[in-house]
């Protein structure tokens, strides 16, 4: 296999070659946005869905990615092609898209000129964070770490700007666990980079979409629940709702949907993963023909 390629401001060049300026402003002050999509058995997967998304943050962001998503769609198969010989047959991969307000010597955005710049890359699977979560599911913690508020920056974005988040997975990794946020009034928001469900009496709970990213796999997760015939509502969750839950999980990119046995030292009553949560798993991993659970053990052993 042959080392990754990478796309920078229009060109498409060995990721150890890879470099942006000193100055540019994602690197200074996390003036920029991103997205991650990800494959399965090696093929993209709604990685347009992810696209389209950069692009809505980029409107809130008032960035200028100098091309359209059709363009940034048909950059990111070059880039694919590309990389084919990197990964082996089958293998998984994320695909991440950043764009950010690039450089200047101002320290101002307003008066920062030239084009912005633009990076598409690929990265292995880590499987190694998560894969036994498939098993036994993962513990998680509420921490005292709150969502920023949209009146301060808008969750529904996907900015570069990440300490928010890092604080609180520090915070949990203190207690060998997962966390989860809560926005400023003492609901439930999110992960550091996944969405939260949580079942109970049957029903799918999951946030108010002014509390999180609107995920692309979170929006999966209903389309498998309206399959499974599973109601799905949307409300404001508290710490309550999370001890008192039947079963719980995490949806993101390259989690899909991960167990989560216990918040706070809690269990959940129907374990983990639980029956439903099992429902779910299976018609997602039969769907998209591949099981990415199994893969994501199996790359333990």
């Amino acid at each position: 296999m042959s080392g990754r390629i990478a796309y920078v401001n229009g060109e498409f060049l060995p990721e150890s070659e890879a470099r942006i300026s000193i100055l540019d402003r994602g690197f200074l002050y996390g003036d920029g946005v991103y997205d991650a999509s990800r494959t399965f058995n090696g093929i993209p997967w709604r990685m347009r869905d992810h696209i389209d998304r950069l692009y809505l943050s980029c409107r809130y962001a008032r960035l200028e990615p100098a091309m359209n998503a059709d363009k940034m769609e048909e950059l990111t198969y070059g880039l694919l092609s590309r990389n084919e010989c990197a990964y082996g047959e089958g293998e998984e991969f994320r695909i991440q898209h950043w764009v950010t307000r690039g450089g200047g010597i101002s320290s101002s955005p307003v008066h920062t000129r030239g084009a912005h710049t633009v990076v598409i890359f690929t990265l292995p699977m880590d499987y190694s964070r998560f894969a036994k979560g498939y098993v036994d599911g993962v513990s998680a913690v509420v921490t005292g770490v709150r969502r920023i508020p949209a009146e301060c920056i808008e969750p529904r974005a996907k900015v570069g700007n990440k300490m928010n988040h890092i604080q609180a997975e520090f915070q949990a990794a203190e207690a060998d666990a997962w966390a989860i946020m809560l926005d400023t009034r003492g609901f439930v928001a999110e992960g550091p980079s996944y969405n939260c469900f949580l079942l109970r009496d049957g029903e799918l709970l999951t946030p108010q979409e002014h509390n999180c990213l609107t995920g692309v796999n979170l929006q999966y997760v209903f389309e498998l629940a309206r399959e499974l015939n599973i109601p799905v509502k949307r409300g404001d969750l508290t710490r309550y709702d999370l001890l008192t839950a039947d079963e719980a999980f995490f949806t993101g990119n390259s989690i899909c949907i991960l167990p989560v046995s216990s918040v706070d030292g809690a269990q959940m009553v129907n374990g983990a993963p639980g029956p439903v949560t099992r429902r779910l798993m299976d018609l997602w991993a039969r769907q998209v023909k591949c099981d990415w659970a199994e893969k994501a053990v199996n790359s333990l052993c």
